[in-house]
């Protein structure tokens, strides 16, 4: 069995628990206090807080906990990342953002993408390597060959990250990540979460109006939110 068909089981497997598991208990997710205009939202209880294994962008204590569960060959996902940009830019040490991994099927190089992503952590470039490899997909150039390549830009040691990436040595942990993700709701990519709220899809920095003509906080209201009221 392929490893990407194993990430596809363990995602599937972890829907099916998901779900038998509030059929059984007759429960529905816990809707979100009434907030204005953000209809798409609910809190989940099963998401596993942002850790020391995660990589963090900001202050790791902050007050709007942010964790986005992201699949770097995902054209909407690349688009997110600018967003997420503008996110860091604005809020800065106000906001941890985590970035954790869920390849879909469909997308062929996404699963050695996320590893090319851990390969770098191991040598303190994950953050860079994230932004190479969105760069890869908006270029349309997302390959293994490709991967090593960023990993010589960014001046890594060449053995040491294609032995990582070739041997496969983080395959496990992301498919850990997206059973995790799975179980706490995730179905696509982007997904992101703010304090444990779900919001599905790729919200823009601004407030937008949905496709059901439904008006919508976007990123920077819905984290200002978040700041102004207590945890």
């Amino acid at each position: 069995m392929s490893k990407q068909n194993k990430i596809i089981l363990i995602i599937i497997a972890a829907v099916l628990a998901a779900g038998l598991f509030y059929v059984i208990n007759n429960k529905e997710l816990p809707q979100a206090p009434a907030r204005e205009n953000n209809g798409s939202e609910y809190q989940v209880s099963k998401l596993r807080p942002i850790d020391a294994t995660d990589h963090i962008f900001g202050e790791a204590k902050a007050s709007a906990q942010i964790i986005i569960y992201s699949n770097f060959e995902c054209p909407f996902c690349a688009e997110f990342s600018q967003t997420i940009k503008k996110v860091e830019e604005n809020f800065k040490d106000k906001v941890a953002i985590a970035y954790r991994h869920y390849p879909l099927p469909g997308y062929p190089e996404a699963e050695k993408a996320a590893e090319a992503a851990e390969c770098a952590a191991e040598q303190g470039k994950f953050w860079q390597m994230h932004d190479k490899l969105f760069a890869d997909n908006t270029a349309g150039r997302m390959s293994i060959e490709q991967f090593k390549i960023d990993a010589a830009d960014l001046g890594l040691n060449q053995e040491q990250f294609n032995q990582c990436l070739d041997g496969g040595k983080y395959e496990n942990k992301i498919g850990e990540q997206a059973a995790e993700g799975a179980g706490a709701g995730v179905t696509g990519t982007p997904t992101f979460f703010v304090n444990d709220y779900i919001y599905p899809g790729a919200y823009p920095f601004e407030d937008f109006i949905a496709s059901d003509g439904r008006p919508e906080k976007g990123l920077k209201n819905i984290i200002s939110e978040f700041l102004n009221k207590p945890l």
